[in-house]
């Protein structure tokens, strides 16, 4: 008796150690997604400047900090300007270079203050 509660023992530890047993799977980081804006329709390179179209306009400060993208890669950081338009947003060109078509999203990453244009 005292041997068939050893083998017990000893199979479970062997079976819990060895990952035969269901784990909790780990928690994901939590990730969240680009609230995005709309999309660039023209861009003025010579002048650093932009238009955005947006679905939906939203009420946006003048200099909230938006992205855009191509192919999942930031193309440029941009700044919303006073001069806006519904459906379009004009938009300052602070880094990179977007390019008509690129998708834009709010910078939520970092405040205003921590970006400075080129």
């Amino acid at each position: 008796m005292l041997v068939s509660r050893a083998f017990l023992v000893m199979t479970a530890a062997l079976i819990a150690g060895c990952g035969l047993l269901p784990r909790k799977p780990p928690e994901a980081p939590g990730a969240t997604l680009p609230t995005w804006i709309g999309r660039v329709v023209m861009v003025d390179a010579a002048h650093r400047f932009a238009l955005v179209e947006t679905s939906l306009p939203p009420r946006l400060e003048p200099e909230a900090s938006l992205l855009a993208f191509r192919e999942r890669r930031v193309t440029a950081t941009l700044a919303v300007t006073p001069e806006n338009r519904p459906p379009y947003l004009a938009v300052s060109i602070l880094s990179g270079m977007p390019a008509s078509g690129d998708t834009v999203a709010l910078d939520e990453s970092r405040p205003l203050e921590d970006i400075t244009p080129e």
